[in-house]
């Protein structure tokens, strides 16, 4: 029997030089990988944390953006904070260009969104040229559809503020198409605004009185009834308002009269009478329309509370400062001084009149003397009954003295 013959093994032959070298090289690489990847890894924990935070602030800026609140500053950051989030996503699924991508598409939405405001305002703007030139074309047209009356009328307000250019300040504001009270009311309220001096010695009470044609032409003085004419003149010349009335029984007081002293539309003169309690004219005047009373001196609706003389013309006394004064209905005697008027009681007077009757027949040599106290008294203005009364007490005393006296004498 055979024996088998043992085959001998191979022995692997040892690696070579460059073998080994490529083997730890091979190693090398694997541990560099490994470091990499754990870099990769803190790196994506940064990412995710500021992920976070700009999806955060995005969040709030969003919440603002759907109240309304949100502002174009609000309105770029949250863009810019978007294209962030866009980058640092794409990123995450290794796309290296979606940063620069997102930003690019972020930024190109919102010029979008400009573009489309834009034209909406383009847009709009287009639509309110277009009804704005079709109100004025209907404008224009119903210009033109005007009746040869309403151009009449029209030519002749024109021509009269050229005639009269006061007349510009006096019909401003007033809407020509309001009712004919309204105007008047507004018309009477102007009058206050022109500047008008009041010249309580103007005389303006003749037929063809032309004062208020000066004041309407500039010459911004007169009285009541240049004021009274042109509120007429401008109420029918201009707004074609007729049927005013002045100068007649309804509309004027043509005796002497007292009232109480109200502010008239130039506030630089005050009233004439007992030191500027008390307005003393000689007549005044206003306009009535439909009733309505307009007194233009005093801009108001209502005619004056008169206190009026008994006489046309004025009385004679020497116990007057200037010889000469009026009796009213309501018991006032009212006198002339040095440019104003002063009144008292009528019922004193009489006493005094009837008093210098009495002396002149027993004292006529005292006369002058109680005389001229009883005229300074009066000059001095004031309620002065209780001095008058003591002056006649006084003298009256005298009198009888000096009688006694006499009488006393002659017996001795």
């Amino acid at each position: 029997m055979k024996k088998k013959q043992r085959v001998p093994q191979k022995v692997k032959p040892l690696a070579s030089k460059s073998e080994s070298e490529q083997n730890i090289s091979l190693l090398s690489s694997s541990s560099k990988k490994a470091q990499s990847n754990a870099r990769k890894s803190g790196v994506s924990d940064n990412k995710n944390q500021e992920l976070k935070k700009y999806q955060m602030e995005a969040t709030k800026l969003k919440i603002q953006q759907k109240h309304g609140s949100l502002n174009s500053q609000g309105e770029k950051q949250l863009a810019l904070l978007q294209a962030k989030i866009n980058a640092l996503q794409g990123k995450a699924n290794g796309d290296s260009k979606s940063e620069e991508k997102a930003f690019t598409d972020q930024n190109t939405e919102v010029e979008s969104k400009k573009s489309v405001n834009s034209d909406e305002n383009l847009q709009r703007k287009k639509l309110e040229d277009k009804d704005k030139t079709a109100i004025e074309k209907k404008e224009e047209g119903e210009q033109k559809v005007v009746s040869p009356e309403e151009k009449a009328a029209e030519i002749k307000k024109q021509k009269f503020l050229e005639k009269y250019p006061v007349a510009e300040k006096l019909i401003s504001g007033i809407d020509q198409k309001s009712k004919g009270q309204e105007v008047l009311k507004k018309l009477l309220e102007n009058f206050k605004n022109i500047g008008f001096k009041y010249n309580t010695k103007n005389k303006s009470n003749t037929t063809n009185d032309n004062s208020y044609e000066k004041l309407l032409q500039g010459n911004l003085e007169g009285d009541c009834r240049t004021l009274a004419s042109a509120f007429k003149a401008v109420a029918e010349g201009y707004f074609g308002i007729k049927g005013i009335k002045v100068d007649d029984n309804e509309t004027s007081i043509k005796k002497p009269f007292l009232t109480e002293a109200d502010e008239t539309i130039d506030s630089t003169v005050k009233s004439n009478c007992d030191n500027g309690k008390k307005w003393f004219f000689q007549n005044h005047y206003w306009a009535v329309w439909n009733g309505q009373v307009f007194d233009v001196l005093f801009f108001r609706e209502r005619k004056p509370e008169a206190d009026m003389v008994k006489q046309d013309q004025p009385l004679k006394s020497s116990l007057m400062p200037e010889d000469n004064y009026y009796e009213t209905e309501k018991g006032k005697v009212v006198y002339p001084n040095q440019g104003k008027y002063f009144t008292a009681e009528l019922q004193t007077f009489e006493k005094l009149t009837k008093f210098i009757e009495k002396i002149s027949k027993t004292s006529s040599h005292e006369l002058d003397n109680i005389v001229g106290q009883i005229k300074l008294l009066y000059a001095k203005g004031g309620d002065r009954n209780s001095d008058l009364e003591a002056l006649m007490q006084d003298f009256e005393k005298q009198r009888v003295n000096k009688a006694s006296l006499k009488k006393n004498n002659s017996t001795l």
